[in-house]
């Protein structure tokens, strides 16, 4: 099912700073420079957010669609999508994917360390965006009637993939948020050589299969 928002959230200035898209035009991994945002390209866009484990261009406005069908009465109807439907199931079950691998924990981490003092502006995107993800995970869960995701026979794969991979990249994360911390106006080294150097080890891990 597809829907309009009402009032849909478009890349601004103000979802910038608690991303990568920044730093990632700044440290120069590919030929293409990023520039400013009116000039961003898909790829980093996504890469930012996938970094920062909030995936919010994959799941935005889904949440808010299902809803919206729910509201009209049509839960019965994507149910039995869900159940009858392989192209819709395996839509849906990609989503769950991307959930899983959606961390409130390390996004809220890059936001408490880069965005510390949030403009009204920011923190009205901020509130927004959360209220999206409850609404994308509590759709999601309405649709297929599981407790947990990734609960169907063979999604378990999947579920341990990310289970066994998180503790690996959360430390990642973690200090790529501190890298991007604007450094002192006395310190010697470029700030673009560590974030270069752990960008890119991280894009590297995350292309290896697991």
């Amino acid at each position: 099912p597809s829907s309009t928002c009402s009032a849909p959230l478009r890349p601004s200035r103000s979802s910038r700073p608690s991303t990568l898209v920044r730093a990632r035009g700044q440290v120069h991994l590919s030929k293409r420079s990023v520039g400013g945002i009116e000039a961003l390209r898909a790829i980093p866009w996504i890469f930012a957010w996938t970094q920062s484990r909030l995936q919010l261009p994959v799941w935005l406005g889904v949440g808010t669609a299902i809803k919206e069908h729910i509201a009209a009465g049509n839960i019965d109807k994507l149910q039995g999508m869900y159940r009858e439907w392989p192209f819709f199931r395996s839509t849906v079950e990609l989503l769950e994917v991307v959930l899983a691998k959606t961390s409130r924990r390390i996004a809220r981490y890059y936001e408490d360390v880069l965005l510390a003092s949030p403009s009204e502006e920011v923190d009205a995107v901020r509130k927004k965006v959360w209220q999206e993800l409850d609404d994308f995970e509590e759709a999601i869960q309405q649709v297929t009637g599981h407790v947990c995701l990734l609960e169907e026979a063979h999604s378990q794969s999947s579920r341990v993939a990310i289970l066994n991979r998180t503790p690996l990249v959360d430390p990642l994360n973690v200090l790529q948020a501190a890298i991007m911390v604007p450094p002192p106006p006395c310190a010697r080294a470029p700030a673009s050589e560590p974030l270069r150097t752990h960008v890119a080890h991280i894009a590297v891990r995350c292309l290896r299969r697991d």
